[in-house]
């Protein structure tokens, strides 16, 4: 569980009512959660978060450590259309041997978490998901490429900017 809040008097007071009724173990300040890298400057009064660890094993997943890198997660204007789907039996049979879900759908997860810049190229992807074509697989593995250039990308939080974090829960 994340406790969080300008005052450390209501963090204490958060942990001991909690602790009154169940038993809790205190791991300090969260590092990584959910796969999510959280780093904090308190000098600079930013918290930033990212997914490197988990950008790096979708690159080696897909076998992408070695590729040339992308600028852009979609080539500019690219059209991604139904005729582009397999047509034939053998196509169709080719492409059910590509993990083409789970490259879709780890990014998918990068772009909810920490890399929203994914976040079109990869509903693009998802409208395939039934039925994916070779041109989808490779737009889908430049999404990889691009991910290999831009793995030390994340979002930095400023607190000198004002902004208010709002979270909820059931």
């Amino acid at each position: 569980m994340l406790i969080a809040s300008r005052q450390k008097a209501a963090i204490a007071s958060v942990k001991a009512g909690i602790a009154e009724k169940f038993r809790i173990k205190d791991l300090g300040r969260a590092r990584f959660i959910l796969g999510i890298e959280i780093d904090y400057d308190m000098e600079r009064r930013t918290l930033g978060i990212s997914q490197k660890a988990y950008t790096e094993s979708i690159i080696k997943k897909f076998g992408q450590e070695n590729a040339e890198p992308c600028l852009t997660p979609l080539e500019p204007g690219v059209q991604l259309t139904k005729a582009d789907e397999p047509q034939t039996e053998e196509d169709k049979a080719k492409m059910k041997s590509k993990p083409y879900r789970s490259l879709v759908g780890s990014r998918m997860y990068l772009a909810c978490g920490t890399r929203p810049d994914i976040s079109v190229a990869v509903a693009k992807l998802s409208r395939f998901l039934e039925n994916p074509g070779e041109k989808h697989w490779d737009a889908g593995i430049k999404v990889v490429r691009y991910l290999l250039k831009t793995k030390d990308v994340g979002i930095v939080y400023d607190g000198l900017l004002g902004t208010q974090l709002e979270a909820y829960s059931d």
